[in-house]
């Protein structure tokens, strides 16, 4: 896996080592990361996404203890070969959740459920 499948974005209300573990356990649910893969070193990623190291670690760290991640020290970190991946209902849920929790923070923004709703059909 390379930066270039993940994205942190200062302006959301989501941490950024939130974000990367949120990416990367999606792309590990659409299998675009296999059992094995391994990903990035912590300087690697912090680098190519232009942040602090300990965001990564905190990532990586937050995904091994949920079963996502191997942390093998110096060999690096791979994904894990029985990661916990979600049920249709589970990700749905998770979909769910993460639309509802991003159209909040856009109305703590200021931005109208008109506005929002236009925004969406017009991405889609």
């Amino acid at each position: 896996m390379s930066a270039s499948y993940l994205v942190v974005d200062e302006s959301s209300e989501t941490p950024p080592y939130r974000q990367i573990a949120e990416q990367i356990r999606a792309a590990i649910e659409r299998r675009d990361l296999m059992p094995n893969a391994t990903l990035p070193t912590v300087r690697q990623l912090a680098g190519d996404l232009g942040i602090a190291p300990n965001t990564v670690a905190r990532a990586y760290t937050e995904m091994q203890n949920e079963g996502w991640l191997v942390g093998e020290g110096r060999r690096g970190t791979r994904v894990a070969e029985n990661a916990p991946l979600a049920s249709g209902r589970e990700r749905a849920r998770g979909l769910r959740e993460a639309v509802v929790g991003f159209v909040e923070g856009l109305q703590h923004r200021g931005f109208s459920v008109q506005e929002i709703s236009r925004a969406f059909q017009q991405a889609l």
